[in-house]
């Protein structure tokens, strides 16, 4: 895992090689060839400093294009993070299989433990599926963002101040491409149509962007906390502004709610409630809404203010189910979802399979003026329902476990840890995760790198603390 040193005289000749071949490219008008030298340098850069590789995936995630989600063409892969990601993979197996080998306090971690059974399950589900190639490439991308995010990100975390790093290279992106979307919209008077494009081609609408946001902004006020440096303080303070500004004008009513359940979690750490009694308050709540649902969806059925660019009317429009066209839409996805369910309740269509599958399933009291009975513009809008309808029961039953023990080990690691550096980094973990459950009832991200990424990576944090403050108080 430790990276070569190069001396001066190896960078020199190493730099004019690549001006050579370079200038051998250009004199034979070669240009496709131009490539060959980037591919050389990542070789090179795997081979000898392959930590860069990994911390690398931080600064490109929020940054990377997918040609296909910006019309830039057909091929689905985001640049560069997905080639480093499968980069990455190789190198865990490398280490995994050599003398290095891996953590068995990580390997062998409850959380892990989940991990390989979700991988269990989403393959066996991929033999049943009805769209078995899909269901294939679904699977191909869960390795490449578990493995180097989850798996070989704890095995960095143990160099000094890498994991700090990851989160501050993270932060710098994003708050660029939060100034990128603030000073394009400014150009077309922050309206709300304009706000669901001109994010792009860094990401593909609005949503997306207010999610990652959403998951940011507590990594950035915990980065600030964390710095030493005053000038750097300030300038991870003005990241902040950006993001915060930036969420507010992405006119996504999902990532806003999303924030309020980072601020509650913070609360709760603050007051010291543990756990178990967070689990039996929701427990009620859910209860509660279950035995009031009539009575609950006739109050909402009343509220009839739609989306507007006025900011007061777009968190009023958050209950509107009765005229909404965005809310009553997500009814329809989540509706057949369930009907989905209903038809394949054990293994149910396949992984990654849904908008292949939902057109017929949905029914003609839910659709909407934006439904299309080709069932060909995206997911189901919630990253609970549509595992339900992809993967099953037993598919929901572990995404909903593997996020309640991500908490249950968040704040046991908070309350045993005695280092106040190591809380603020666990309580990060937990308040960002917390936007994202939230923020998943509303919509799913998880099969793009924009989210996984930075997710699997807090994951891999709260299990990394919650195994060294084990050791630390043994």
């Amino acid at each position: 895992m430790n990276s070569l040193t190069f001396s001066n005289k190896s960078i020199l000749i190493l730099c004019s090689t690549f001006i050579f071949i370079c200038c051998g490219f250009l004199f034979f008008k070669i240009n496709y060839l131009f490539i060959l030298p980037a591919v050389i340098g990542f070789i090179l850069i795997f081979i000898l400093k392959p930590d860069t590789i990994w911390t690398s995936i931080a600064f490109f995630t929020p940054l990377s294009i997918n040609p296909n989600d910006v019309e830039l063409g057909k091929l689905s892969v985001a640049f560069p993070t997905e080639p480093l990601l499968i980069i990455l993979v190789v190198l865990f197996f490398y280490i995994s299989l050599n003398k290095i080998g891996v953590d068995k306090k990580v390997l062998y971690h409850p959380i892990s433990i989940l991990i390989y059974i979700y991988f269990s399950w989403l393959l066996i589900t991929t033999f049943t599926s009805t769209h078995k190639v899909v269901s294939a490439k679904f699977l191909l991308a869960k390795i490449w963002f578990i493995f180097p995010c989850y798996f070989l990100g704890m095995q960095y975390f143990k160099q000094e101040g890498k994991l700090v790093q990851f989160l501050k290279l993270f932060t710098i992106s994003i708050s660029i491409v939060a100034a990128y979307n603030f000073f394009h919209l400014s150009t077309l008077g922050f309206e709300d149509k304009p706000s669901q494009w001109t994010m792009r081609p860094f990401f593909k609408d609005h949503t997306i962007l207010g999610a990652i946001l959403g998951l940011s902004i507590p990594i950035c006020l915990g980065v600030y906390r964390l710095e030493k440096t005053k000038s750097l303080k300030y300038f991870f303070l003005i990241c902040f502004i950006f993001q915060l500004v930036c969420l507010i004008v992405t006119f996504s009513r999902a990532a806003w709610a999303s924030i309020i359940a980072s601020l509650l979690t913070l609360i709760i750490l603050k007051i010291g409630i543990r756990f178990k009694y967070i689990l039996s308050i929701l427990l009620i709540v859910l209860i509660y809404l279950i035995s009031n649902i009539n009575t609950i969806m006739m109050n909402l059925e009343n509220n009839k203010v739609a989306s507007s660019d006025d900011l007061v009317e777009n968190v009023e429009s958050i209950s509107n189910i009765s005229t909404d066209a965005s809310n009553l839409e997500r009814i329809n996805r989540w509706a057949s979802a369930i009907e989905m369910w209903k038809e394949k309740p054990i293994f149910g269509f396949g992984p990654g399979t849904y908008m292949f599958e939902y057109s017929p399933y949905q029914l003609s009291i839910n659709q909407t003026i934006i439904s299309t009975n080709f069932g060909d513009v995206g997911n189901a809008h919630s990253e609970y329902l549509g595992p339900l309808a992809e993967t099953g029961l037993i598919g929901l039953i572990l995404i909903l476990t593997l996020f309640g023990m991500s908490f249950y080990f968040g704040f046991d690691a908070y309350f045993n840890s005695t280092k106040p550096d190591h809380k603020i980094l666990i309580a990060t973990a937990i308040c960002s995760l917390s936007t994202y459950y939230l923020h998943g009832f509303l919509n799913n991200f998880l099969d793009t790198d924009k989210a996984a990424v930075i997710f699997w990576t807090l994951t891999s944090m709260i299990v990394f603390f919650n195994i060294e403050t084990k050791k630390s108080t043994k």
